[in-house]
């Protein structure tokens, strides 16, 4: 991590500015920094840009789905894309210089020196304290945000909690802490961030809320089987103040029209001809050789997911297209399915452009993890069926009832691959629920193995840190 701290140390940037989609003006030196409330709320505005959007492949604008979801059954490396290290991940071949991992990693840990920066420098700021208190603690939501990625796709990982202020060995040459510790500190500081408010307006739309950190809380606990603690976290959640709700409309989730509406909980933010803040995935997953409209063509599903759908589901023309009217001829260009949710209708021309946002957690989810936790806990109860049914008769599919426990355990998996496809949540479903190896090998996908339930630490890093020690199967 060396080489990390560096740029951190040397090139670190913050906005001269508070909305979550205005991009950095120029570089300040940290020395010049933390001294107004306004210096408080640009540093905590840049951990939202190094994690969620700040245009380029950042985690969730498309980084996600090039080091994770592509190695699941929902997707595959498309035949135009050219990296090398991209279609090795895809078919569960690539090795420890894979360059999408590698830049995951890099990214996660410039993001949490960010929040660690603000979390150390703004309780030392003379400013509003009420200010100052949730600029802190939507600094702990994204730093707790952060290390539970880390630790689902790498298990044990280096814990770092303060700024990095030194080149020295002690400073950037850290061990990796065992992972139960990692979850105990996202844990820690997502219960400090549920006292953020309900619920942000105006130019602070977007930020982490109270029902945000409660949100990830639930899937945390989910993760770690605490049936119990899963289930009472999102019940706070679906009974809380915070207005959440499903959409009656499916494509509503989707729609830019309803953005940070009643089911999004926490979201990235996309805004079009803005300073590059489009929804990347838009144009990758577009197929090209349509007139008119300029995509990449990369991103593709795996050819057995259209199929999962029923003709009833309402889901599906959401989560897919395949056909298209070209704003050059006007005529209708068909394809085999591809990904539909992020495309904006709005950017045809220019589907970089895509103003939608890229959901992390939506309220849909939360009635799952109920219904999931529920289940686990105690069996199919009828409040378990409810929330599961909220989210079929939102779709058009008919209730589950009489279900045993092992088989509501399968239709709950089954209606979380086709609720959230498309939306990072596959990859980490078949790791912590152990099923990884069997799903990939049924899609064709024979490489699977043991050692792909952890990410390779980098090697990168394993060169720069002598500390660390490599994932088995790895080394």
């Amino acid at each position: 991590m060396k080489k990390i701290f560096y740029i951190i140390l040397t090139f670190i940037s913050f906005i001269s500015c508070t909305d979550l989609n205005e991009k950095p003006e120029s570089l300040i030196t940290t020395e010049q920094f933390y001294n107004t409330e306004s210096d408080a709320l640009s540093a905590v505005t840049s951990v939202y840009n190094a994690t969620l959007n700040n245009g380029g492949i950042t985690m969730y604008n498309r980084l996600f789905h090039l080091a994770i979801e592509i190695m699941s059954d929902d997707a595959i490396a498309g035949l135009r894309v050219t990296n090398a290290d991209v279609r090795t991940i895809s078919v569960l071949t690539h090795s420890t210089t894979n360059d999408r991992v590698d830049e995951l990693w890099r990214e996660s840990y410039v993001a949490i020196n960010r929040a660690n920066i603000a979390i150390d420098r703004i309780p030392l700021i003379s400013m509003d304290e009420t200010l100052r208190a949730r600029l802190v603690n939507e600094a702990k939501f994204l730093r707790g945000l952060l290390y539970f990625n880390l630790v689902r796709l790498w298990g044990d990982v280096p814990l770092i909690l303060n700024e990095t202020g030194s080149l020295t060995k002690d400073a950037i040459q850290v061990a990796r802490t065992p992972k139960e510790q990692v979850y105990q500190q996202i844990i820690t500081d997502l219960t400090a961030a549920e006292a953020l408010p309900a619920a942000f307006t105006g130019a602070d739309a977007g930020r982490a809320t109270g029902g945000a950190a409660k949100s990830i809380l639930a899937k945390v606990y989910l993760t770690h089987q605490e049936w119990d603690k899963a289930a009472a976290k999102s019940l706070e959640v679906i009974n809380g103040p915070y207005g959440y709700d499903l959409f009656e409309n499916f494509a509503d989730v989707f729609n830019v029209a309803t953005k940070n509406g009643k089911e999004h909980i926490f979201s990235a933010q996309c805004k079009s001809n803005v300073n590059g803040q489009g929804n990347r995935l838009a144009s990758s997953a577009t197929p090209v050789g349509i007139p008119g409209v300029a995509s990449a063509g990369t991103d593709e599903p795996h050819p057995d997911t259209y199929a999962l759908y029923s003709a009833a589901d309402k889901r599906r023309n959401v989560t897919f297209f395949t056909s298209l009217v070209s704003p050059t001829t006007g005529k209708a260009v068909t394809f085999q399915p591809r990904f539909f949710k992020y495309f904006d209708m709005d950017q045809i021309v220019n589907p970089t452009e895509s103003a939608k946002n890229i959901p992390v957690i939506r309220f849909a989810e939360i009635l799952l993890i109920y219904a999931e936790a529920v289940n686990e806990a105690t069996g199919p109860s009828s409040e378990a069926f409810a929330a599961v049914n909220r989210v079929r008769k939102r779709a058009g599919l008919e209730a589950l009832a009489g279900l045993s426990k092992a088989d509501f355990r399968e239709a709950i998996y089954t209606e979380r691959r086709l609720e959230l496809m498309f939306e990072f949540q596959r990859w980490f479903d078949l790791i912590r629920t152990k099923r990884m190896i069997e799903a990939c090998h049924k899609a064709g996908k024979t490489n699977a193995s043991e050692k792909h339930y952890l990410h390779p630490i980098p090697q990168r890093e394993m060169d720069l840190n002598p500390k660390l020690v490599q994932n088995p199967g790895w080394e």
